[in-house]
């Protein structure tokens, strides 16, 4: 790391010296993202829709909603297999003690408070609990009792992984879980499948009036509120609690940090708060905030609410929608409490007569509420909800090639329009410098330095031989994760060609004059895909603009590009992104997305993994270093059924290398 930052500040220095840079103007990888992060929140319904406008966006924004989440197509509903354990008489109100099945096998747990004599269908409200022991912690038995003992039906659910709910939701926060971005997957998407099969549950019990139906939480409990509200209409009212601000305000203060991964999408459309409240509207809605809250600041939910705000009002439903803040850090209190009461009193039963009284102190007892009284499911299909709530792609047996061209004109398609939506198009960037860096009698070396679309400033290094034609073949390829030094036309990520072949080694970020270290990695990685990124996406743009930028200067020569191990991922995107990429050079590439130390792209698995991705590049060369990895015997059957055997290629060493040619 001291090498890097030591070549970032000769970079920087050599740059502001010859007037070619600012000091001001010289971004991180971080401050890019930053960037990216404040251009998305600022033209989050920037705008209100007209009554109009929202009326004819409304289906195909929920079900972009709902892909964001993992949740397109809905999962089948089938069996609730809904089973109540046991109950606790208290008097004024009865708790039920009930599990029901999301999918075949996964439960959900929960504690369900009614009025002990109930006077027909009351409405209900779902209560969502944040993380720490779920339903039986002192604060989230309270919020559902006082419902229970004013006249609702509530339900509080264990979130995954607390309580007596299995599963698991600290993938990338705690676990390097990279696979759940490949898969599309967030444990957010499982906690409102959990929440929406649970108002199924709540619709199918005789004393629940379904047209009278809310949703509240905090902390964690919150952000569901939020997503379930947008993703699900029978939900009248919706109340999240200290858990509400905008992308820019969690990239700014990194408090991607303080979060697991349910508190985010998947963000395939660069969507913010506002747009859920878009989609919440014109149903009632009340933001509660604590202004003192470290992960959620005021600069974020105040902007979130007004622009909500406005919606609501261009709706003509300005009623309907509300905030209400104390000074006061993460968490309730008395003031919150009764607006949230009042709020449902309002828009659930009518009656809208501010609510004096609070919660009581009492405190039920941990064991008397647990479902399976300490005996969980040994078989809960909870335990592998990230590898079934979302489709993974079947692979496509190949056929004939009419039949592959057809599936690989969808399924580049399908790339193209989420995993590398904002992928910059493959135009040369905006050089900055070129600089000739020495050689001897048979080479030369250089360097090439640019802007990327997201203002990143780059390098690339070169090595040309000396005498060759003009038209030389050139493989270029992303300096490795862990290189030390890019002296001399790209150091050790420089392929070693033998012959008259030029090399270029990208300085993709996160590499020489843009590496950072390990905390700030894991929050880059973290943040990115809130961008509708992932930083190997983000890799592979600036792969792409390196190549756009030497196609000019090849003249005409092969440009093919290689990657190594880490970097045979971004080769191979970089390849389907560019179609005039004339070949793909691997060597070492890993077999699957599922692996979690594979790089990781939104949502690519549910096109396909690796080999099959690959194959999308026919009928373009692809030549492997050494003998290919068992998965891509794929690629080879794909290449050899549509007649094209022959340009799948296996060579011992990179020094082998020259250009395909028709035989």
């Amino acid at each position: 790391m001291a090498v890097a930052a030591f070549t970032a500040s000769l970079v920087f220095a050599a740059l502001v010296a010859t007037g070619r840079l600012a000091a001001t103007e010289f971004p991180t990888l971080y401050s890019a993202a930053r960037e990216e992060a404040r251009r998305i929140s600022s033209g989050s319904l920037a705008v209100p829709l007209s009554e109009a406008e929202w009326r004819d966006s409304v289906a195909r924004r929920r079900e972009q909603w709902r892909e964001m989440l993992g949740l397109s197509p809905l999962p089948p509903r089938g069996p609730l297999a809904a089973t109540v354990t046991g109950t606790l008489d208290r008097g004024d109100y009865v708790v039920e003690k009930v599990h029901f099945q999301c999918l075949p096998g996964a439960y959900v747990v929960g504690n369900l408070y009614r009025p002990a004599r109930p006077a027909g269908k009351l409405p209900s409200v779902l209560y969502l609990c944040g993380h720490t022991k779920g339903k039986v912690a002192p604060g989230y038995q309270a919020h559902p009792r006082w419902f229970g003992q004013h006249g609702y039906i509530a339900l509080v659910l264990d979130p995954i992984q607390l309580g007596e709910s299995q599963g698991f939701h600290h993938g990338t926060h705690r676990d390097e879980r990279w696979d759940w971005p490949s898969r599309g997957y967030t444990p957010a998407g499982t906690e409102v499948w959990n929440a929406m099969r649970a108002l199924d549950y709540l619709e199918s019990r005789p004393d629940v009036d379904r047209e009278r139906l809310g949703v509240t939480g905090l902390s964690g409990g919150g952000v569901i509120s939020w997503c379930l509200g947008a993703a699900d209409e029978r939900v009248k009212a919706v109340a999240p609690v200290c858990q509400s601000g905008s992308i820019e305000q969690v990239a700014s203060d990194r408090s991607t940090d303080g979060h697991c991964d349910c508190a985010f999408w998947i963000n395939y459309y660069r969507w913010c708060w506002p747009d859920l409240g878009a989609l919440i509207a014109p149903r009632a809605m009340l933001i509660a905030a604590g202004s003192e809250d470290v992960l959620w600041r005021p600069s974020g939910y105040r902007d979130v609410a007004q622009r909500i705000r406005r919606q609501y009002a261009a709706l003509k439903v300005a009623d309907r929608f509300d905030l209400v803040e104390d000074l006061s850090p993460h968490g309730y209190t008395p003031k919150l409490r009764r607006a949230i009461f009042t709020f449902f009193n309002t828009h659930l039963k009518g009656d809208s007569t501010p609510v004096t009284d609070d919660i009581t102190d009492f405190t039920e007892p941990e064991e008397n509420l647990l479902v399976f009284g300490g005996q969980l499911p040994a078989d809960d299909a909870m335990r592998r909800i990230d590898k079934l709530l979302v489709r993974r792609a079947d692979a496509v047996e190949p056929g004939d090639e009419s039949a592959w061209r057809a599936h690989q004109r969808q399924a580049l398609a399908a790339l193209r329009a989420t995993t590398f939506q904002f992928t910059a198009s493959p135009r040369a960037p905006r050089q900055r410098d070129f600089r000739a860096d020495g050689g001897d009698a048979t080479v030369t070396y250089g360097s090439y330095v640019f802007d990327t679309a997201d203002g990143l400033t780059l390098a690339v290094k070169t090595r040309r031989p000396i005498g060759g034609p003009r038209a030389l073949a050139t493989l270029v390829c992303a300096v490795q994760p862990e290189a030390r030094s890019v002296f001399a036309g790209g150091g050790s990520s420089r392929p070693g060609v033998g012959g008259e072949i030029a090399t270029a080694a990208v300085e993709v970020r996160n590499t020489g004059a843009t590496s950072v270290g390990p905390g700030y990695l894991w929050t880059a990685r973290r943040t990115y895909p809130l961008l509708g990124a992932t930083l190997p996406e983000r890799q592979t743009a600036d792969l792409l603009a390196a190549v756009a930028l030497l196609r000019a200067e090849v003249a005409g020569g092969t440009l093919a590009v290689f990657g190594q191990g880490p970097t045979a991922t971004l080769a191979i995107y970089a390849g389907l992104r560019d179609p005039r990429i004339d070949e793909l050079v691997l060597a070492d590439p890993p077999e699957t997305h599922t692996d979690p130390r594979t790089a990781e792209y939104l949502g690519v698995l549910r096109v396909g993994d690796l080999p099959h991705n690959l194959a999308l590049a026919y009928p373009r060369p692809l030549t492997f270093i050494g003998q290919p990895p068992e998965a891509y015997a794929y690629t080879r059957r794909v290449y050899e059924r549509c007649g094209a055997a022959d340009r799948f290629r296996v060579i011992p060493s990179v020094r082998d290398w020259k250009p395909w040619e028709p035989r």
